[in-house]
């Protein structure tokens, strides 16, 4: 099955519960989206280490189980002030 992809800029994340959800924006929306593995990780860290920059991934997403499928790419944008 071929898995489609869109860019999404992070907005936050929720890691407290046993699922851990990362909150994506798609244009008007923000959709918490159920994340595992070391993409959490690696998503807190660019937040944490780079303040004032928006984190911007590539990533297939279920649209009906609200779940990241698998991210293709990160990237830093500046916040616009």
């Amino acid at each position: 099955m071929k898995r489609e992809f869109s860019t999404y800029e992070v907005t936050g994340y929720d890691d407290q519960g046993k699922i851990k959800f990362v909150h994506l924006r798609e244009g008007e929306f923000v959709l918490p989206v159920e994340i595992k593995g070391d993409d959490l990780l690696k998503i807190k860290k660019m937040m944490e280490l780079n303040p004032g920059v928006t984190v911007i991934i590539h990533a297939a997403v279920d649209q009906k189980r609200m779940r990241l499928l698998e991210v293709d790419g990160y990237s830093l944008r500046k916040k616009d002030m």
